[in-house]
């Protein structure tokens, strides 16, 4: 165990792959979790399958990070269902549209932006306040490996998880000295549906970038390193962007 129970937390994404590993780790653990999601029947979903943590310790709140409104209604929730919030893991994102710059619309790659980054400040924004007012905690972001290492028909994609590490180490900086720690997870390949469905769309991403291992993450491993994060045995860490990616940024 972690020493995380009793606490509150909220995971974007929360509905399926990384996120959804992440809230079953949460609640096995003794917390309480608002999962955040696009998605509401999966959502829904998640609450039905009757994790570990039981009755009243989880809820869905359907949430558009790109949205500013859908963010802070989000965390009211949160505050509302659980009285406090702990930290969060804002694992919201999408993939790239396997086409090269040129061929990007100005129409996708805000989208890309405005989902992966303009979310995970959004989200930042208004989860640093309420934890700033119940005397801090600590945030994960999930990032990427290919906000180092780049990715072959992903610019877009490369742009936004880069951009993640750049806010979450401003960030951290911000509130090193004020009881919360913000951190970033660089995941590699890892078996989500989002990347099942990535392949399926853009086979030419497929096999651009070796992983040493020779084999996809499960959700399970990406979202235990996270849960590492928020808690207190990771104390001394802050800005730190750490990747868990079976050796892909060093190959």
């Amino acid at each position: 165990m972690l020493g995380l129970a009793g606490r509150s937390y909220i995971v974007t994404g929360g509905a399926s792959g990384i996120g959804r590993a992440a809230v079953e780790l949460l609640l096995a653990e003794g917390c309480s979790v608002t999962v955040a999601d696009l998605d509401a029947a999966a959502g829904q979903q998640v609450i039905a399958a009757g994790p570990a943590g039981g009755p009243g310790r989880v809820q869905f709140v359907r949430t558009d990070v790109a949205s500013e409104d859908s963010v802070r209604a989000m965390v009211a929730a949160a505050l509302a269902a659980h009285g406090r919030l702990s930290g969060a893991i804002n694992a919201a994102g999408i993939g790239p549209r396997g086409r090269a710059v040129h061929e990007l619309s100005a129409a996708q790659w805000d989208s890309c932006l405005n989902i992966n980054l303009r979310g995970v400040f959004l989200c930042l924004k208004y989860q640093i306040e309420a934890m700033l007012n119940s005397g801090g905690g600590s945030i994960v972001a999930v990032a990427s490996a290919s906000a180092i290492i780049g990715n072959i028909h992903s610019a877009e994609y490369c742009a936004s998880k880069a951009g993640i590490t750049g806010l979450v180490r401003g960030a951290a900086l911000d509130y090193a000295q004020r009881g919360l720690r913000i951190n970033s997870l660089l995941p590699g390949a890892t078996d989500t549906p989002l990347a099942r469905r990535a392949r399926i769309d853009n086979p030419r991403i497929v096999g651009t970038i070796p992983v040493p291992m020779g084999r996809m993450a499960a959700p399970q491993e990406i979202a235990a390193a996270a849960l590492w994060m928020l808690s207190d045995h990771a104390s001394y860490m802050t800005g730190s962007c750490l990747a868990i990616d079976a050796g892909m940024t060093i190959a």
